[in-house]
């Protein structure tokens, strides 16, 4: 099968996770009336972060915003936080629970499509053109590079991106034998409850697909402890992308690098988009991105 390329629109590795039916419930970021014993400690933490992220200017429009979760998977180990301002979802955190009873921060970002979003599923549907209304849709998250949708009809099982809507060349041994290639332990990776927010790098939106450095060169040479490379490229409004192959390089995901945020803990997030017009910037663990894909020039 030749390789197919896709963009992702608004994307840390945990356990596959597999949903079930839970309704949205949505809160105003600055008080939590009528809020379950369930979610209001989801809710609270979630609250913390929309508030250290809103203080920067592309996250402006998360101030005094209202928040709706969703549960993705069963026990909800982990969380969809989608972020509305006047109704609008104008952004979307992923938040995961810890074994030790806290919470950590897998992704977030500003896109008004964020994964999971209903009316991809709806377009994903309609892409493949059934014979048959499926009798069942899945959430798979893994990580911000390996969440899919998992939707069966019959004998039929198809797989489509969760930000994207693609329809993804795969069938479930492939899907079992990526996530078991492409687990990290998580604990290293995400920022956790009580962290700030210490520095926030945002640069202009620019074409990903202008140039195709990852079929004609090679990738940057990046130290995996401090990054400080990749950083100082980005620091200097150099232009990156990044790449990364899934599936047995089946699938190629492209993003343009468009900035980063860095915590108090040390722990960096990447700032990546596939349009040109900022609206869909993904904010993703630089240690996965580095272990999973490459940076180039």
């Amino acid at each position: 099968m030749g390789k197919k390329f896709i963009k992702l629109t608004a994307a840390y590795v945990l356990t596959a996770i597999v949903l079930y039916a839970g309704g949205m419930q949505q809160q105003s970021a600055s008080a939590l009336p009528n809020t379950s014993a369930v979610y209001e400690p989801v809710q609270q933490q979630a609250e913390r972060w929309v508030n250290k992220l809103a203080a920067q200017q592309p996250f402006a429009a998360w101030k005094q915003a209202e928040l709706s979760i969703a549960p993705i998977g069963p026990g909800t180990h982990s969380w969809l936080v989608l972020v509305k301002h006047q109704e609008k979802t104008v952004g979307y955190l992923i938040v995961h629970a810890t074994e030790t009873g806290g919470y950590q921060l897998g992704e977030y970002g500003t896109s008004s499509t964020p994964p999971f979003d209903q009316a991809t599923l709806s377009r994903s549907i309609k892409q493949l053109e059934l014979l048959q209304t499926p009798d069942r849709e899945e959430e798979l998250y893994v990580s911000p590079l390996l969440a899919a949708w998992k939707i069966t009809a019959g004998n039929e099982t198809y797989y489509t991106d969760s930000t994207s809507g693609e329809g993804l060349p795969i069938q479930d041994d492939d899907w079992l034998k990526a996530l078991s290639a492409n687990s990290v332990n998580q604990k290293p990776l995400l920022v956790s409850e009580h962290e700030n927010l210490i520095k926030h790098v945002s640069l202009a939106s620019f074409q990903a697909y202008d140039k195709l450095p990852w079929l004609t060169d090679k990738p940057l040479a990046i130290d995996a402890k401090s990054y400080s490379s990749l950083f100082t490229r980005i620091n200097k409004k150099e232009q990156l992308r990044y790449s990364a192959e899934l599936f047995d390089g089946q699938m190629r995901y492209v993003w343009s690098v468009v900035g980063y945020n860095k915590w108090d803990s040390g722990r960096i997030y990447v700032a990546l988009e596939t349009s040109e017009d900022g609206s869909d910037r993904r904010y993703i663990p630089a240690p996965l991105l580095i272990k999973l894909g490459s940076f180039y020039r």
